[in-house]
C-alpha cells in the first residue's frame, strides 16, 4: 500500500509561498507606512498626548538604558498602520463580539452612547447617596461663598446641568432602565431638595427647562457627553430667568432673536473612546439676527485658575450699551455658553475650572455676579470640604 505524503504537490508548495509572502508583507507594513505615510485612518482619540522622540542628548551623556526606553516607548505610539489597527481591534471587540466593558461606554438600543465612569450606574439608580455630613458640607461651601460675594456687592448662582442619562433615560439600555427603583431619589435630587428646605442659596436646576426643550429640538449630542449649543442655550436662557431677580437691569436671552440650524457632524468624545466615526444629528448652530449684539470672546491671560494654571481663560465683550458683567467658573459645559452669555451683559469673565472660587480674579475684576458651574457627575463625586480649603475665604 503506497501513501502519498500530505505536503507533497505544487499546490501545497504554491500555499506555502503565499503564506510566507503574506507574512513578510505583514511583518514589513510598519516599515512601508513610516516611510509612505499609507494609513490614512483617524487617530484613535487616547485623551493623551502621543510620546516625543528620544532626546538624543541622553545617548551623548551616557544614559543609554533612559535613551533606549524613551526610543520602545516612541515606537509604541508611532509604529506604521497603528491608527488602522486600533480602530479594527475596537470595531471588532464591539461588533462581533458586543463587548464593550473595556470602552467605559453605555450604548442604548438606539445608538446613543452613555459615560459609564465615575459610578455613573449608581448614581443613576440612586443607589450613592450624599451622607448628611455631605449635604451640610456643600450648604457651608456655597454659603461662605455667597456671604463673601455679598460683603463686596456681588450676586451669586450655584448651576448643575444633569448627566444626559436624566434629560434621556428612553435612550439608554433596557436593563438600565428597568433596574430603575420606584420613589428613585439621585443625589442631585438630594441636594436641591435639602438646599430649598435649609438654604437661601440660589440653586438653579436645569433639568425642567432640558425636558421641556427636547420636545422642541435635541439638546443633548448623541454621540458626547455634552450637551449641544441649543440645550446650553436654554440652559443660559434659564439663569438669566433666574438673574433677572437680582439684577433685574439684564435683557431678556430670546430663542428667536437667532437662526438655528442644524449641522451634522461625525464623532464626539464617546465615539472616540469606541473608536468610530459615528455620524452626530444633534449638532446645531446659531446666528444671531441683525438686532442682537453678539459678544467678542477672546482667549485672556489675565486670569489664572487656582488650581490648575493651564486651564483656559477667557473674556467677552459686548460693544452694546449694557450695565451688567459676570465672571463664570465652570468646566466643558460652560464652554457652550462663551458665545451667548454675553449677549446680556457687557462683560463676562470665563475660567475653564469647575472647581474653582478664585477670590483675588473676582476682587481684580468686580463683577456684577459670579457664577459657578459643574456638571452633574463632578458635583456628585466633588468633595466640598476640599472646594471650601482651596478657596481660602476668611
Amino acid at each position: 500500500m503506497t501513501t502519498v505524503p500530505v505536503n507533497s504537490g505544487p499546490r501545497r508548495a504554491g500555499f506555502d509561498y503565499l503564506l510566507i509572502a503574506v507574512f513578510l508583507l505583514l511583518l514589513g507594513a510598519p516599515a512601508l507606512d513610516k516611510i509612505f505615510h499609507l494609513d490614512q485612518s483617524r487617530a484613535a482619540g487616547e485623551n493623551r498626548l502621543p510620546v516625543p522622540p528620544p532626546d538624543a542628548a541622553e545617548l551623548r551623556a551616557g544614559h543609554v538604558q533612559k535613551y533606549l526606553a524613551a526610543g520602545e516607548a516612541y515606537f509604541n505610539d508611532h509604529f506604521g498602520f497603528r491608527n488602522q489597527m486600533i480602530r479594527w481591534f475596537q470595531n471588532w471587540k464591539l461588533g462581533l463580539f458586543h463587548d464593550r466593558s473595556v470602552y467605559k461606554v453605555i450604548v442604548g438600543p438606539n445608538r446613543w452612547l452613555f459615560i459609564g465612569e465615575e459610578r455613573m450606574v449608581e448614581h443613576f439608580l440612586g443607589i450613592a447617596k450624599f451622607t448628611p455630613a455631605e449635604l451640610s458640607a456643600w450648604q457651608k461651601l456655597l454659603e461662605r461663598r455667597r456671604d463673601w460675594l455679598a460683603a463686596h456687592g456681588i450676586k451669586y448662582l450655584f448651576v448643575v446641568p444633569p448627566d444626559k442619562q436624566d434629560i434621556y433615560p428612553e435612550e439608554l439600555p433596557a436593563w438600565l432602565r428597568n433596574a430603575v427603583p420606584a420613589g428613585r431619589e439621585t443625589k442631585l435630587d438630594q441636594f436641591v431638595k435639602f438646599m430649598r428646605e435649609h438654604s437661601t442659596v440660589e440653586i438653579v436646576d436645569l433639568r425642567a427647562a432640558l425636558l421641556d426643550g427636547k420636545k422642541t429640538a435635541p439638546t443633548y449630542l448623541q454621540n458626547d457627553t455634552h450637551w449641544n449649543m441649543f440645550g446650553g442655550f436654554l440652559a443660559c436662557q434659564q439663569v438669566i430667568g433666574v438673574l433677572e431677580n437680582q439684577l433685574p437691569n439684564l435683557p431678556p436671552l430670546r430663542a428667536e432673536d437667532f437662526a438655528w440650524t442644524n449641522a451634522p457632524m461625525v464623532g464626539g468624545d464617546l465615539a472616540k473612546m469606541l473608536g468610530t466615526d459615528a455620524p452626530e444629528k444633534n449638532n446645531f448652530k446659531f446666528i444671531a439676527q441683525p438686532s442682537v449684539s453678539l459678544p467678542v470672546v477672546h482667549e485672556t491671560t489675565n486670569l489664572v485658575s487656582n488650581w490648575d494654571p493651564h486651564k483656559s481663560c477667557a473674556v467677552s465683550d459686548n460693544a452694546a450699551s449694557l450695565t451688567e458683567s459676570a465672571m463664570v467658573f465652570h468646566d466643558s459645559f460652560g464652554m457652550f455658553w462663551r458665545p451667548v452669555l454675553g449677549c446680556c451683559f457687557k462683560r463676562v469673565w470665563f475660567v475653564a475650572d469647575n472647581r474653582e472660587f478664585n477670590p483675588r480674579a473676582v476682587l481684580e475684576n468686580h463683577p456684577g455676579v459670579v457664577i459657578n458651574e459643574i456638571l452633574e457627575r463632578y458635583f456628585n463625586n466633588a468633595d466640598p470640604v476640599q472646594l471650601m480649603a482651596h478657596d481660602g475665604l476668611p
